[in-house]
């Protein structure tokens, strides 16, 4: 009974490390800018509903691991634009952060996504209110009506 005990937790710890690194996966929400502003104006009304509507919007989200064996980590980016007179209705739905963020990026390059040269000019916001994620930040460019959400899980 001992052996095949051993023998049956040799074969799961074996199946279980069948590769080194984790699997990643990406969706991102693509079609239209009308499709688009669609699939965010969905998750975003979860929690709250735009105060304005949304011109264009993004979305990426990086799964690392297959929630199978194990749990996942997601790492989410999201563009929304608006028009820039309406930036401070947005704002006024949002929550100043107090702390630091540092810059990140999808995995792959976006075009649509912000330039670490332009980020400290961004204003931060926590994701929650939209996201209903604590993790990671909301930057606003006040002149341009660009909003930036990055959130993640650990």
């Amino acid at each position: 009974m001992f052996r095949f005990a051993l023998i049956a937790c040799v074969l799961a710890l074996t199946a279980c490390n069948r590769s080194s690194a984790p699997r990643t996966s990406v969706y991102e929400s693509t079609g239209t800018s009308v499709q688009r502003v669609s699939d965010i104006s969905a998750i975003f009304a979860k929690h709250k509903a735009p105060p304005t509507p949304i011109l264009d919007a993004h979305f990426v989200e990086e799964q690392t691991g297959d929630g199978i064996l194990g749990p996942s980590d997601f790492r989410t980016f999201y563009f929304v634009e608006v028009a820039p007179q309406d930036v401070s209705q947005w704002t006024q739905i949002l929550a100043p952060l107090g702390a630091t963020v540092e810059y990140d990026a999808p995995a792959q390059p976006r075009d649509w996504w912000i330039a670490r040269d332009g980020f400290a000019s961004l204003q931060f916001y926590k994701p929650s209110t939209l996201t209903g994620r604590s993790l990671g930040w909301i930057g606003v460019s006040q002149q341009t009506g660009r909003i930036y959400i990055f959130t993640f899980t650990m």
